[in-house]
């Protein structure tokens, strides 16, 4: 039996996805959310809301793994950090229906969603949201904080800066 407990940080829809993947991987004995609601809503679906950021640092924090679940990419580095301050380790999420190279390398605080091929010599850094279906050939480096939406394909070679979002269905092509 698992003995971390998960805190996700933002309980929308994104967050409850989170959730719903780390039941999948059955790494935590419980999952909880942090989010600004709190304590007007106590519930985000079957998982509680026990406090909100302003508020994080009275958790017991050697009892967590963390991960940010918010869309915005300057949100999700700043809490990143508040995390890191605090000493909650950051975990990364991967959903199990997802084909990753071996060679390739991921950063923490990661959430990759079903759907996403990752391939060779691909570096994802931290805090990077792949939503379902992204495709990543060789050789793409995905910098920190970035957000891939639904079916993003990006060709080989090509570097995603640092704090990118790229809309659903967007093509990144080969560099000519």
């Amino acid at each position: 039996m698992p003995e971390k407990k998960l805190l996700i940080l933002g309980a929308g829809g994104f967050g409850q996805t989170i959730a719903e993947v780390a039941e999948l991987l059955g790494n935590w004995e419980s999952i909880s959310f942090v989010d600004d609601r709190w304590p007007e809503q106590e519930w985000a679906g079957c998982y509680p809301i026990v406090s909100n950021i302003q508020n994080l640092s009275l958790i017991k924090q050697q009892d967590f793994e963390a991960i940010i679940a918010v869309g915005n990419n300057q949100i999700r580095q700043k809490w990143q950090q508040l995390l890191l301050d605090l000493s909650i380790p950051i975990t990364t999420i991967i959903h199990p229906q997802t084909v990753i190279a071996p060679s390739a390398k991921i950063g923490q605080g990661v959430s990759i969603m079903a759907g996403c091929v990752i391939g060779t010599n691909t570096i994802i850094q931290d805090g990077t949201i792949l939503n379902m279906g992204t495709l990543l050939d060789h050789d793409v480096v995905v910098e920190h904080f970035v957000h891939l939406s639904i079916g993003v394909k990006v060709a080989s070679n090509n570097v995603i800066p640092t704090f990118s979002f790229l809309e659903v269905g967007s093509i990144i092509e080969h560099k000519s």
